[in-house]
């Protein structure tokens, strides 16, 4: 990828914690922690960037680095600002298999759980709600909500 003119690019710098979204198959709609390590080259926006909880092999022995375009990358979303109050139908990104994943809020069960239908494994899986967070959009260099969060924010106001 060229070195886009766009003076909102993220310039990242080793030892930046960032979220990474692999686009390869099976990954798809899913974020996970990790840190660069450095740019790849000079005049580029790819980055070697070195995951938190993904290995190379099985053995689990050495944290998997790949080298990865700028708009794969994105800081860690700030916490949110109050308390969430997950309700049926809220697209949701749940912690699994070491990645917050992208899905759909289908039941509230008791004790703080709440059942997700995750896209990237078509599946319904039941989380507790420490494991679920609101999706935010990084764009042009800011968070910002995705459009449900809004309009659900719109409705209560």
């Amino acid at each position: 990828m060229s070195n886009p003119s766009s003076s909102w690019i993220a310039q990242f710098k080793p030892g930046d914690r960032v979220e990474i979204s692999p686009h390869d198959r099976g990954f798809r709609g899913s974020w996970y922690a990790g840190t660069v390590v450095r740019r790849e080259a000079k005049n580029t926006n790819r980055y070697v960037v070195e995951y938190d909880q993904l290995y190379e092999d099985e053995s689990g022995e050495k944290l998997l680095q790949e080298t990865l375009d700028w708009i794969q990358l994105r800081p860690p979303p700030p916490p949110p600002e109050k308390k969430v109050q997950f309700k049926f139908g809220d697209e949701v990104e749940a912690f699994y298999s070491d990645g917050w994943w992208e899905g759909a809020l289908t039941a509230e069960h008791s004790g703080g759980k709440f059942a997700v239908f995750l896209r990237g494994f078509e599946e319904q899986i039941v989380f507790e709600e420490k494991d679920l967070r609101l999706p935010v959009q990084w764009v042009k260099g800011k968070w910002e909500p995705r459009f449900e969060q809004v309009q659900r924010e719109n409705e209560v106001s």
